[in-house]
C-alpha cells in the first residue's frame, strides 16, 4: 500500500516518467523551441499516423452520389462524409428554431477547402490530370477523416503556419500515414 501511494505521489510530482499510450496519432516530431526548429518540423522529420475505419465505397455507394464534383465521384462520395463529420447544427437555445454552424477542429476543416479550391483550379487550366487531382483529394479526405477523433494538436499547428500555401498543405497531409483498423 505504501509503495502505491509512494508511486503516485512520484507520478504527480513528476519524479517518475512513465511512457503514455494513445491510440490517436503518433507523431515523430518534437515540441518546437524556435523558429529554426519550426522549419524543421516543416521538413521531412514530422510524420504522423492516424487510425480509420473506412471501407472503399463500393459501386452502388458511388453511383448514389448525386453531384459529381470537378474531382471526380469518388472524391464527391468522400467530401460528403467529410462535411457530415466536421460541419453540425445545433440550437443556439433549446426550443429556438435558429440553428448555429459548429466546424469540429476548423484547421483541418480550412486546410481541405483551401486544398479543393486549389486543386479544382488547377484541372480547369490543365495543370494537373483529373485523375491525379481526384487521388490526391481522395487522400486529403481519408487523412481528415481519420484525423477527426484523433489527437492532432501537432498537425494542426502546422496547417495553420501554412495556411496560405496549398503545395504545402498538400505536403503535409502527404506525410501522414493512414493505418485501416480492419
Amino acid at each position: 500500500m505504501r509503495k502505491k501511494i509512494l508511486f503516485a505521489l512520484l507520478l504527480c510530482i513528476g519524479a517518475v516518467n512513465v511512457p503514455v499510450v494513445s491510440f490517436g496519432a503518433l507523431t515523430s516530431d518534437a515540441v518546437c523551441t524556435n523558429e529554426n526548429d519550426s522549419e524543421e518540423m516543416n521538413s521531412s522529420s514530422s510524420s504522423w499516423e492516424f487510425f480509420y475505419a473506412l471501407h472503399e465505397p463500393t459501386m452502388e455507394d458511388l453511383s448514389d452520389v448525386s453531384n459529381a464534383s470537378k474531382l471526380g465521384k469518388k472524391a464527391s462520395y468522400y467530401y460528403e462524409l467529410f462535411k457530415e463529420a466536421y460541419v453540425t447544427k445545433e440550437e443556439v437555445v433549446p426550443g429556438d428554431p435558429t440553428k448555429r454552424t459548429v466546424i469540429r477542429k476548423p484547421e483541418i476543416y480550412n486546410s481541405v477547402r483551401r486544398i479543393e479550391k486549389a486543386l479544382s483550379k488547377s484541372v480547369k487550366k490543365n495543370e494537373i490530370s483529373r485523375e491525379e487531382s481526384e487521388k490526391q483529394f481522395c487522400h486529403v479526405l481519408k487523412v481528415s477523416l481519420a484525423a477527426i477523433d484523433s489527437e492532432t494538436d501537432s498537425f494542426e499547428k502546422l496547417l495553420e503556419e501554412n495556411k496560405k500555401d496549398t503545395d504545402k498543405l498538400l505536403a503535409l497531409f502527404g506525410k501522414v500515414n493512414l493505418k485501416s483498423i480492419y
